[in-house]
């Protein structure tokens, strides 16, 4: 259970919104809070969480609380309001998807089984209520609300199209408060690696990293459990214990390491390798490739994960004793060797 999820969809759709190009993005009210369940089977309990005077009380719907992985689906909503926002448009509570295309930026499978587990996860979505004085923009909500307002799916009766389903068309309403915290840029850019975490657990603590460590290198710290109550752990502490020593050593939370010492965890941004954002910065180099440098990686290497190639890139560069006088130009170049070695 240590490894990740298989990158599904290496070669996406270029016309689909891969929420790798346009920065998948996470509102920190969620991230901060145990909002979802962290429970692969159904979880029926009613979830109270107090902290800095802040309370969260979660109440499950007929077919129990909204899931970590159900997650993906609002974060690719926020994701998709997100990018219109930076694109000039006006935007609404509304969202209109395609499950396929939710699917394949989140790294889900797309068969039956999938399209059954969106409609299940829009209706956990829907039904799982949130009572909250969290603040959002400048408003604070001391009310009931689900996690989206509401969905309609349209679907095809003749079955002759969509394989794996006849969803045709997904429309979201997200909530007033997820609204407000997208309007307000109260959300925060997360890896698209994400999406590979097998374990609910290493996402919670992805998310926690992402808020309280950020890219600014500061370390944090935590007592242990003080951490079980924030990320939503109903697991004795020994064995939530045993659970992160797991985790840090398999070291697959995306840009952080995770340290445990005594009571106190540590989170401290990743030093060496894929994630060295400070490392990135130093060189002038993205942490992630513009939509358009992504577009020119896929034709200059047809048939190659221009992620990874990415990936390998900012290794190569930061080995350099000067970084590239066009950064943009080197990566290209370097996608044709590629190619080239392969042939």
């Amino acid at each position: 259970m240590g490894n990740l999820l298989p990158d599904r969809h290496p070669n996406r759709d270029f016309f689909i919104l891969d929420v790798s190009d346009a920065a998948p993005k996470d509102d920190m009210a969620s991230m901060e809070h145990p909002i979802f369940s962290l429970s692969v089977k159904p979880d029926m309990r009613e979830l109270d969480y107090v902290y800095d005077n802040k309370r969260v009380v979660i109440v499950p719907s007929g077919k129990g609380l909204a899931t970590i992985m159900d997650k993906d689906i609002l974060l690719y909503c926020i994701s998709k309001l997100v990018h219109r926002l930076n694109a000039g448009e006006e935007i609404t509570p509304w969202v209109e998807l395609t499950a396929h295309e939710a699917m394949v930026a989140t790294n889900w499978r797309t068969n039956k089984e999938s399209y059954d587990r969106f409609e299940d996860a829009l209706d956990r979505l829907r039904g799982t209520t949130i009572k909250t004085n969290i603040r959002t923009g400048d408003h604070t909500q001391v009310r009931g609300f689900g996690l989206i307002d509401e969905y309609q799916i349209d679907k095809k009766e003749d079955g002759e199209l969509s394989p794996f389903g006849r969803m045709s068309r997904v429309r979201v309403r997200v909530s007033d408060w997820t609204f407000r915290a997208v309007q307000g840029m109260e959300v925060l850019t997360i890896n698209p690696q994400y999406f590979r975490l097998r374990r609910p657990l290493e996402r919670r603590i992805y998310e926690l990293a992402r808020k309280h460590v950020g890219d600014q290198g500061r370390p944090f710290r935590i007592r242990l459990d003080k951490l079980q109550r924030k990320v939503g752990s109903n697991s004795p502490e020994k064995k939530f214990k045993f659970f992160l020593k797991q985790i840090a050593h398999d070291g697959h939370i995306p840009d952080y390491d995770i340290e445990l010492d005594g009571s106190q965890v540590i989170f401290t941004v990743r030093r060496a390798g894929f994630s060295a954002r400070q490392s990135e910065m130093n060189l002038g180099i993205p942490a992630d490739a513009s939509p358009a440098l992504l577009a020119k990686a896929r034709k200059a290497a047809p048939g190659f994960d221009v992620y990874a190639l990415y990936s390998e890139w900012k290794d190569f560069a930061r080995s350099q004793p000067e970084p590239p006088r066009n950064l943009d130009a080197a990566f290209i170049g370097f996608c044709k060797k590629q190619v080239q070695r392969a042939t």
